[in-house]
């Protein structure tokens, strides 16, 4: 028996794949009619260029490897990270610190600072 999509025998079939809009009319024609299920695929189309507001959910609840407390949400996490001074990596690549510059007043400073204390150590 040769299959009408595919023209290939049934021991040979290849499923052609649907696009979205067949299966999706195939999915709804025998349960809303085809008018209906044409309609609703167009309105389906349409609601693809609405922008709709992105909603993070608040984190599940854990216990905190800094204090052992139990933090239950965001803001309490955000809180808990501050008062034991630590800082939060994800994926984010870390920010490199600016060096400082050290004034040549400084800088003269530590080089006989050095000197001295080298000094000291061979006396």
């Amino acid at each position: 028996m040769i299959c009408p999509k595919c023209g290939y025998s049934e021991g040979n079939h290849v499923e052609a794949k649907k696009t979205d809009e067949e299966f999706f009319l195939e999915w709804w024609i025998p349960t809303i009619g085809e008018e209906a299920a044409k309609a609703s695929w167009q309105d389906k189309l349409a609601m693809k260029s609405r922008v709709a507001p992105t909603v993070i959910s608040d984190i599940e609840g854990h216990i905190s490897m800094a204090d052992g407390t139990w933090v239950s949400s965001r803001s309490k996490h955000r809180e808990n990270l501050k008062r034991n001074n630590c800082i939060e990596l994800g994926n984010d690549v870390p920010t490199q610190q600016k060096k400082h510059e050290l004034s040549t007043r400084e800088r003269e400073h530590l080089k006989r600072t050095i000197a001295e204390v080298a000094h000291a150590k061979l006396r």
